[in-house]
């Protein structure tokens, strides 16, 4: 659903460019090795001039260069990629790109991971739903934000859930590589310094909200998967990431994606992975009236997480925070196997964990989702409608797994609050 009131788009390219005068659509990712690459992508005003990047360990004197290539070419400008590669594990790198010739950004850092299969400590930041700043309707006040939270959270890396820009209901831009163009700029403070590794939302992939796939993935640089079905998975250190793409509202997901999926998980297990660490962007539970809970895709995935031992989900969509009990028996009981809060051991079930909004408020009602009940369901632990926010996902040097919501208020006198906070420990523990 969506709001159907359509006041014009009055935004032109020079007013919202002096937004962000200084920023260049920075952003990193993982492509290949966790532990030994890393990809940056950026924006130029033209696909003509050769431009490059360089990069040096954190500290040091002399830059490395690093070609690029120009992975689309808009009317605003061209999209470039530059891979670094030979990177030491656990590592800490500066670097800098080109934006015109001779040219160059201030130099950011970032580190990289500890090899596949090695346990180590480090922080993921999980965060969805943040619109763009600015909106005129206001819905996006806490935006700013949480971008900025992310930002000096400085995790090792970014999960994105989808729905970036909602450029159906922004009226501001009247093309949506604009929206797109602004979005990257307002993310740059955090995705610059970290590896952003997205899924896709309903609004990226629904043709009736007005956009197409087709441009995020020029702007996105993603490890291999299936690119016909859009998921993809990847690995730092002891753990393994699934993009699942779950935008579907209502209706179960292609079994493509479940094939795919189930096998991506048991050879992740073969190899031996401690944590499998499925995203994607719609809740099978969500009791917010918004968005509830999609109960198809519920069907689809509860039984398999259960048989492939999967301990915590992460999704979004539904403008509400609501995370789970473990629970076994999904769909048919939905059975809670503890009352606790937290410190939940492995056989226990699945925790099934939604975060949102990342920023912006529900064009629906204008506000955070409405819960349907107000006794919450048998399988909730807790909830929230008061805060935008994102997940803090912390593993210990000991295996286990604490993750923390940061609640981010509209009003920037407010301080950040903790919504929620639970342990998973580690396997054998």
């Amino acid at each position: 659903m969506t709001d159907t009131t359509k006041e014009p788009r009055v935004m032109n390219r020079a007013d919202f460019r002096d937004d962000f005068a200084d920023r260049n659509e920075v952003h990193l990712s993982w492509v290949g090795d966790s532990a030994t690459t890393m990809n940056v992508v950026w924006k130029t005003p033209d696909a003509a001039t050769a431009l490059g990047a360089r990069i040096r360990e954190t500290g040091a004197a002399e830059w490395q260069p690093v070609n690029s290539t120009v992975r689309t070419v808009v009317e605003t400008g061209a999209v470039r990629e530059a891979a670094f590669t030979g990177l030491k594990p656990q590592g800490g790198y500066e670097y800098s790109v080109e934006i015109a010739a001779g040219a160059w950004t201030e130099a950011r850092e970032f580190a990289t991971a500890a090899p596949a299969l090695q346990r180590f400590a480090f922080n993921v930041a999980f965060v969805a739903d943040t619109g763009l700043v600015g909106r005129r309707d206001g819905l996006t006040n806490g935006t700013a934000r949480v971008i900025q939270s992310i930002a000096d959270y400085r995790p090792l890396v970014t999960l994105e859930g989808g729905d970036f820009a909602y450029y159906d209901t922004d009226r501001r831009f009247e093309y949506l590589e604009d929206a797109i163009d602004y979005f990257f700029n307002q993310m740059e403070p955090a995705f610059s310094v970290a590896p952003v590794q997205p899924t896709w939302g309903n609004h990226e992939l629904m043709p009736f909200l007005q956009e197409r796939i087709e441009p995020w993935l020029d702007r996105f640089a993603t490890p291999d998967g299936r690119d016909d079905i859009h998921c993809y998975s990847f690995d730092v250190g002891h753990v393994h990431f699934v993009a699942l793409s779950a935008w579907e509202m209502w209706e179960a997901i292609p079994q493509a994606r479940i094939d795919w999926m189930i096998a991506d998980i048991e050879d992740a297990q073969r190899r031996g992975f401690e944590w499998v660490i499925p995203y994607m962007h719609v809740a099978p539970f969500a009791d917010g009236t918004n968005h509830p809970s999609n109960l198809e895709l519920r069907a689809q995935l509860g039984p398999v997480f259960e048989r492939l031992g999967i301990r915590v989900v992460l999704t979004t969509h539904d403008q509400a925070y609501e995370r789970t009990f473990p629970l076994r028996d999904v769909p048919a009981t939905n059975t809670p196997t503890t009352q606790a809060l937290s410190g939940y051991g492995e056989g226990e079930g699945t925790v099934w964990v939604k975060v949102s909004p990342g920023g912006k408020m529900s064009n629906i009602n204008k506000s955070f989702s409405t819960f349907a009940n107000e006794t919450a369901p048998a399988w909730t632990a807790v909830r929230s409608r008061t805060h935008h926010c994102w997940a803090k996902l912390e593993f210990a040097d000991d295996g286990s797994l604490t993750i923390r919501i940061a609640g981010i208020s509209g009003d920037p006198a407010e301080e950040e609050v903790v919504l929620d906070e639970l342990k998973l420990f580690a396997a054998g523990s």
